[in-house]
């Protein structure tokens, strides 16, 4: 267990064992508005990734509006079955060339940070409370807000972030600063390897449909060493596919350093698509 885990041992943990009585994992969060991403790598051949799908849920639930979950299915354990295929090209890139590749599975990165005792940004789920209570204390040097317009008759949806500096926050910014903005999809019904077996009613949930911004590792908008200034990132009609439910897709932007060595995530948002 690394530093920060240890020091958060006491508010912050997996799943405990009380005599007969199992502790879901709990956070204390600091009192900043800093809201977590975490990009957790899945796919339906996996038999231990629902209990990380359910981990998160439940960290989720106890940090209401504090956490942003995207699904990613890629990697050795998402693929194609009968036709049930949840894998997205953009996801696979993040997977395969800009955040992993993913060795073991359940697995997350968690605002994309490499933690002290780690080696990249991909974490085991028996680090995710900790990470992301750690993440909770650091207060973000912007804030930022997210509007969607849906056309039902067309499908077309437009979604605009704004991103505003924090008052706090008077320096120039350490590497270049983008945003990455994109969609999710909820309760897709589908199959599911478990420990119980397949199950062919798997309910799949923050699944990544697609990365709107125009490159998968985001779209800079300040360079290395300028002042951060308030931006816009409009993505206008952007056709919500066939087969998608706009009443469960959400947009998700967040704003990040995108560096070789830096792609930690500042702030992030999520909004319902329709």
């Amino acid at each position: 267990m690394n530093k920060i885990a240890r020091l958060l041992t006491l508010a912050i943990g997996g799943f405990m064992t009380l005599g007969c009585e199992e502790i879901p994992p709990q956070i204390t969060p600091c009192q900043t508005s800093r809201v977590v991403l975490v990009e957790e790598f899945t796919g339906i051949d996996c038999v231990n990734c629902p209990a990380g799908a359910e981990k998160l849920e439940i960290l989720s639930s106890q940090n209401p509006g504090k956490i942003i979950v995207v699904g990613i299915h890629a990697g050795y354990f998402a693929t194609d079955h009968n036709g049930f295929d949840l894998r997205c090209p953009d996801g696979e890139s993040l997977e395969s060339l800009y955040l992993g590749p993913v060795s073991g599975y359940p697995a997350a990165s968690i605002n994309r940070r490499v933690f002290e005792g780690e080696s990249d940004v991909v974490a085991d789920l028996t680090e995710w409370a900790g990470y992301i209570g750690a993440e909770f204390c650091k207060r973000p040097i912007a804030e930022l807000s997210l509007t969607n317009t849906y056309d039902p008759v067309t499908r077309m949806a437009t979604v605009a972030v704004d991103i505003t500096p924090s008052t706090f926050f008077t320096g120039l910014v350490e590497e270049d600063l983008a945003v990455s903005v994109m969609i999710t999809e909820s309760n897709i019904v589908g199959y599911q390897k478990t420990p119980s077996g397949s199950n062919p009613s798997y309910v799949h949930k923050h699944v990544l449909r697609d990365v709107l911004t125009d490159s998968y590792t985001g779209d800079v908008l300040i360079t290395k060493g300028n002042v951060l200034t308030a931006q816009q990132k409009v993505i206008a009609d952007y056709p919500i596919p066939t087969g998608w439910d706009p009443d469960n897709c959400h947009a998700v932007a967040f704003i990040h350093y995108k560096a070789d060595n830096n792609k930690e995530i500042i702030q992030a948002v999520e909004a319902h698509i329709n």
